[in-house]
């Protein structure tokens, strides 16, 4: 395609300058989503209805795609208010030589596409996937000048590891070569292209393995959701298992069903308040005839949790990674937001479980723990550090507030009832004398409520003078 472009673009020149256009200099634009905009770059345009975009085609051929501010091309292309065309959902064959023309003006675009696909695998347990500017495929010479291609994972994670080959025809061009897991199965992985070091453009591709599983990491108290795969019919209907248990069927809620764990229509399990009970691996499956497998998902769970030294002091804080069997060698638990006063226990293995504990003399706002898988983060759980003799203070608080209100208005009372008594103002009484005040004004109260009273009016004693000590 690179010579059919250079011709194109040749071509276009040509006419422009058979007509006595001026022509700019070309203008280099990278699809990046769903849809890209091509400037017109005319500057003089007072209206768009006298702009004209052409497209350059195979074997040199031109096609008007705008005449006089009107699109003439099929669907997918659209004029902007400043004159630039618009392409929704960019394929690669989109990947072309523009030119916007207005009276004796012209500007000329450049698009470039990047292509993703997979390829049969050279050998077998492997997955190929090649990576692609254009139709730049093989060992084909790029004109474009600084550009470079990256693979990542889905967080933009260089790979790295054994398992991954990498083979570079061209600029253009890049081969990834995977040595295939089970888990595998629905993981994404990332090409990028740079030019001088900035990213221009990235593609996804999400690999399918036969018989594989999908992993899924989820942290302790969030939601997560977990894929069936198959859209229900009228008559369809699937059924949810962990580690081979029966949880539900998608038309008829099972019996253990809770808020914290339902199927949503399209047949999806959501579990609200994730837990370390939850990690299982999980398949869904036709629940009649012959029981087809529509996804197996393996689910790990991360979670932290804190304990204080004697006295308040220390803190060591722990982020568990609780796997379905055992975690994988590839799995790794790191913690940011910790200070200098810290140090690590260094990476625990359990029989399913990972553990890294962090030991603060100092506490520090917020801890974050977060779970890698080939050095790419797959979830993350925070921690917020409370001093405990801070949380037993605002907890007692409200309390003594609200004895405080109650003796205040149990004071009053008894004041003025005494006062309606003797006809005479009494002095102020304390707190610890309210409820000797209750039992002078009723005399006859048996000598067991009385006593609870003043056991009473000592707790009360008690909590002030904690109040006091706080403050």
């Amino acid at each position: 395609m690179a010579s059919f472009s250079l011709l194109g673009l040749c071509l276009l020149s040509l006419i422009h300058a058979a007509a006595g256009l001026q022509s700019s200099d070309l203008l280099v634009v990278f699809a990046l989503g769903d849809r890209v905009t091509l400037p017109c770059g005319i500057a003089s345009i007072k209206s768009c209805s006298s702009v004209n975009w052409n497209m350059a085609g195979v074997f040199g051929s031109v096609t008007e795609v705008v005449k006089a501010g009107r699109v003439t091309a099929p669907n997918g292309l659209g004029l902007l208010k400043d004159c630039s065309l618009q392409i929704n959902h960019p394929v690669v064959n989109d990947a072309r030589l523009y030119s916007c023309h207005s009276g004796a003006h012209n500007s000329n675009v450049s698009l470039q596409i990047l292509g993703l696909t997979e390829h049969s695998a050279p050998a077998d347990g492997t997955i190929e996937l090649q990576c692609f500017l254009n139709t730049y495929k093989g060992n084909v010479r790029c004109i474009n000048r600084g550009i470079r291609i990256k693979w990542t994972t889905e967080d933009n994670t260089p790979l790295h590891g054994k398992r991954f080959g990498f083979e570079n025809p061209s600029e253009c061009f890049s081969k990834l070569i995977i040595t295939k897991k089970l888990t595998d199965h629905h993981r994404k992985w990332k090409c990028q292209i740079t030019q001088n070091e900035t990213v221009k453009a990235a593609v996804s591709y999400r690999t399918t393995v036969k018989d594989g599983i999908e992993e899924v990491f989820a942290a302790a108290g969030e939601s997560v959701s977990l894929s069936c795969g198959f859209s229900l019919g009228v008559d369809d209907s699937v059924e949810w298992t962990v580690d081979g248990r029966t949880l539900a069927d998608a038309t008829s809620p099972y019996k253990g069903q809770t808020e914290t764990m339902h199927v949503n229509k399209d047949s999806s399990l959501v579990i609200s308040k994730v837990s370390a009970l939850h990690a299982g691996d999980y398949q869904c499956s036709e629940s009649t005839g012959q029981q087809k497998v529509f996804n197996n998902i393996r689910l790990h769970t991360l979670d932290v949790t804190s304990e204080f030294g004697p006295g308040g002091g220390n803190l060591t804080v722990t982020c568990v990674l609780t796997c379905t069997k055992e975690c994988e060698k590839d799995f790794n638990l790191t913690w940011s937001g910790s200070s200098q006063n810290s140090w690590q226990s260094g990476l625990i293995i359990g029989n399913n479980t990972l553990i890294n504990r962090l030991f603060l003399t100092v506490a520090s706002d917020e801890l974050t723990c977060f779970v890698q898988r080939e050095g790419a983060v797959m979830a993350s759980k925070k921690w917020h550090t409370v001093n405990p003799l801070q949380t037993a203070v605002w907890v007692a608080l409200p309390l003594g507030l609200l004895i405080c209100v109650a003796a205040s208005g149990l004071y009053m009372h008894v004041r003025r009832k005494h006062n309606q008594v003797t006809g005479n103002e009494q002095p102020d009484i304390g707190m610890t004398h309210v409820y000797e005040a209750i039992q002078d004004a009723n005399n006859e109260e048996p000598c067991q409520q009385r006593q609870s009273k003043r056991e009473a009016a000592t707790t009360t004693d008690s909590f002030y003078d904690l109040l006091q000590a706080v403050n």
